[in-house]
């Protein structure tokens, strides 16, 4: 009885094992009609059981193409796809792949294996015709796999994201001699953010497939020093598609479209793949950082003592980051430890100059220097890529600097506002900084792509061109109301007290009985009449007995 049990489970499972692995064969028809905007001449979705292939043959081609672009895309794994025979130099593997074939003598047939164990592919298959006097993406291909290369290649480190092309070839040039005849432009779509699933993929890929989507939704990368190569900072958890089109510089209508390709910057299958903060200390650090920033935008001014060391404190952090980043390669964990014991110390020299010395201007001038500093850093967040002056380090360095300075002496001039409005400003983005990791906005790239330019070699070259979804909108309007509530509810607080607590120790000569900062009070009560009596008491001297 269990035998004849078990019998049909070992059939049904030997049967499964054999559909898993079959091989599959359709036939596509490419005699769909192609506009100038619209090249495409199919697309659809196929399933790939795990360690089978899927072949694919063409019929009906239109009359007016002369070579098509066969592309393949995939969603977190990898498929192989190879032409007519499976040999060296005729195969690539990836996620977004394409190849090229000419309708003469007769179209390739194209075969997509998956390599997946216990995995069933969803892949989405394009195909796009172009004409005789369209130029040919990846033809002078001097670096790819293919010898012609119409696809991209994508690689990432935690800083910054590469994508390359193999430069397009004239079709009149067989011999890639005038690749001048011939310029490519880049472009890329930001995906949702921290959004994985394959539907959000597919439909950013398909978008960009075409020059009519790519006008409507694609943003133009500006070169950088690199022909066939755009450097961009890194988001990760973000996923862009990219995107090249070739064309022609003797016919403004010739044109072709590379296949697109896409990255999260990040790695989504794997364990903490899209964890930013992966270790215990920055995520006790960043969730510290709310409490704070709380701390400063509202009771920053009302505690000047505590300010001073909280001020000093960050900005030895970011000092010591970004030297000890230039001297030596060191872990993030062990990085950040010694960051925060040398800001410990910068914020108890500040404090402690406060203390004996009491300079309101000089005191108030660091957080002056640190809004400075975060309101240069916006600028070059906003600013668009390509500019080659900038891409100097003097040029830009000056450039920053000088901003942080007029910022600060700006605001300097007013000093008792001043320290209340910096106050407000870094204790609200000191608030939203942790929430923007835990929300997945890209606000803290503010200042985490400031630092990348100083300590990451060739950063300059990177352009910086920051999503701006809804998150990010929702994080911006967070952080200009807690910066205007922090502002009115310090200075409605500190109303008619001292504009700044007399140090304690001060070694610095102070007028008798005058306010701190001040010659006089800075209210006084509306009928209230302030008499001066002269005292009568003997003048006393050194000779003056004691009990006289």
């Amino acid at each position: 009885m269990w035998k004849m049990n078990v019998l049909p489970v070992l059939l049904l499972f030997i049967l499964a094992e054999t559909a898993s692995s079959q091989n599959v064969s359709i036939i596509l028809p490419l005699n769909k009609t192609t506009t100038w905007e619209n090249k495409q001449l199919y697309s659809g979705f196929f399933t790939i059981n795990s360690t089978s292939t899927l072949q694919v043959d063409f019929s009906n081609v239109n009359k007016n193409v002369s070579y098509i672009i066969f592309q393949v895309h995939s969603h977190l794994f990898n498929v192989t796809l190879y032409n007519n025979t499976l040999i060296k130099g005729s195969n690539i593997t990836g996620s977004n792949l394409g190849m090229y074939s000419s309708v003469k003598p007769k179209l390739d047939t194209f075969f997509i294996y998956n390599p997946n164990l216990d995995v069933n592919l969803r892949v989405f298959i394009s195909v796009h015709g172009y004409v005789a006097a369209d130029p040919i993406p990846g033809g002078c291909n001097m670096e790819f796999p293919l010898p012609i290369s119409p696809f991209m290649q994508t690689k990432y480190t935690k800083d910054y994201v590469l994508v390359d092309a193999a430069a397009a070839r004239d079709p009149l040039d067989a011999v890639c001699n005038t690749i001048d005849k011939v310029y490519v432009l880049f472009y890329k779509m930001y995906l949702p953010e921290r959004h994985y699933d394959a539907d959000n993929y597919f439909d950013g890929i398909s978008k960009m497939m075409t020059m009519d989507g790519i006008a409507e939704f694609g943003e133009y990368i500006p070169e950088n020093g690199y022909r066939m190569r755009r450097m961009l900072s890194a988001y990760p958890g973000t996923g862009a598609v990219y995107v090249a089109v070739a064309y022609s510089a003797a016919n403004s209508s010739a044109y072709s479209v590379y296949v697109p390709t896409s990255t999260y910057a990040c790695a989504p299958l794997d364990d903490d793949g899209c964890e930013l903060l992966d270790d215990f200390l920055s995520q006790l650090l960043c969730a510290s950082l709310l409490f704070f920033g709380l701390f400063v935008c509202y009771f920053g001014h009302r505690f000047f003592k505590t300010e001073m060391f909280l001020i000093g404190l960050l900005s030895g952090v970011i000092v010591t980051y970004i030297v000890i980043s230039l001297l030596s390669q060191q872990d993030r964990p062990a990085l950040l430890a010694v960051s925060v014991l040398s800001g410990v110390c910068y914020g108890l020299t500040w404090l402690l100059f406060w203390w004996f010395y009491g300079m309101p201007l000089f005191s108030v001038m660091l957080s002056t220097l640190n809004v400075g500093f975060l309101f240069a850093s916006i600028i070059y967040f906003g600013l668009p890529g390509g500019l080659l002056a900038l891409q100097s380090d003097l040029n830009f360095w000056t450039l920053f600097v000088s901003v942080m300075l007029i910022t600060s002496l700006m605001l300097a001039s007013m000093t008792f506002l001043s320290n209340i409005l910096c106050c407000a400003i870094l204790g609200a983005y000191a608030t939203i900084f942790p929430m923007d990791y835990y929300f997945g906005s890209n606000l803290k790239y503010i200042i985490i792509n400031t630092v990348r330019r100083a300590t990451v070699p060739q950063f300059n070259k990177a352009v910086l061109s920051p999503p701006f979804e809804w998150r990010d909108a929702l994080m911006t309007l967070l952080w200009l109301a807690l910066a205007m509530t922090g502002f009115l509810f310090q200075h409605f607080h500190n109303r008619g007290r001292p504009p700044f607590p007399p140090p304690p120790r001060s070694v610095r000569p102070r007028m008798p009985g005058s306010y701190y900062g001040t010659t006089e009070p800075r209210t006084r009560r509306p009928g209230v009449i302030i008499s001066v009596t002269t005292s009568t008491a003997p003048v006393q001297s050194e000779r003056t007995p004691l009990l006289a």
